[in-house]
C-alpha cells in the first residue's frame, strides 16, 4: 500500500510555495502576537490553503475559502441555535451535525464552490464541535474572522512576493 511513497532527496527542497507558506504562517504567527489574539491555528492553516501559485489563483482560492468557511459558520450558529433550544441533548448533535454536512455542502455546491466544499464541512465541524461551552455565538463569528485574516495574510504574500519576483527579472 505505502509502496508508491518512497523518499527522494532531490525533490526535498525549498520551492517557491514552501517559501510563501512559511513566510505567511511567520506574518500570522506575528499579527496573533503583537495583537494578542486567540486562534491563530485557523488564520495560519488558511494562509497556507489559501496560497496558490501567483497571486490571481490566490485570490480566487482565497474567496473560495471565505465563502465556505461563512456558510460552513453559518451552520453552525445555527447548529448552536437548534441546540440551545433542545438542551444540548446528544440527539440533536446526532441528528444535525450530519443534516448541517450535508447542507453546508450542498450550499456551497448551490453557490458553484466545489472547491470550498471541504474547507467548509471542516469549518462546520470544527466550530459545532469543538465549542467552548457558553460561547457559541461569538467562536463561530471569530472562527471566520480567522480565516479571513488568514486569507488575506497569503494574498498579501503573493501579491508581494510577485512584484519581487517581477523586480528581479528586470534586473
Amino acid at each position: 500500500m505505502f509502496k508508491k511513497y518512497q523518499f527522494d532527496p532531490e525533490k526535498f527542497k525549498f520551492g517557491m510555495r514552501t517559501v510563501k507558506s512559511g513566510l505567511a504562517v511567520f506574518l500570522v504567527i506575528l499579527l496573533f502576537h503583537f495583537l494578542k489574539w486567540d486562534g491563530i491555528q485557523i488564520a495560519a492553516l488558511s494562509a497556507v490553503f489559501s496560497l496558490r501559485e501567483d497571486f490571481g489563483k490566490s485570490v480566487h482560492f482565497g474567496s473560495s475559502r471565505v465563502l465556505s468557511n461563512s456558510i460552513g459558520g453559518l451552520y453552525a450558529l445555527l447548529f448552536f441555535i437548534v441546540s440551545d433550544f433542545f438542551s444540548h441533548s446528544f440527539w440533536v448533535t446526532l441528528l444535525i451535525i450530519p443534516l448541517f454536512t450535508m447542507l453546508t455542502i450542498m450550499t456551497n455546491v448551490a453557490f458553484n464552490n466545489t472547491a470550498g466544499v471541504i474547507s467548509g464541512v471542516a469549518t462546520m465541524l470544527i466550530i459545532a464541535l469543538s465549542v467552548p461551552a457558553g460561547d457559541s455565538i461569538l467562536y463561530a463569528l471569530t472562527r471566520v474572522f480567522e480565516t479571513f485574516v488568514g486569507v488575506f495574510v497569503a494574498i498579501v504574500v503573493n501579491y508581494d512576493l510577485e512584484i519581487v519576483k517581477k523586480y528581479l527579472k528586470m534586473k
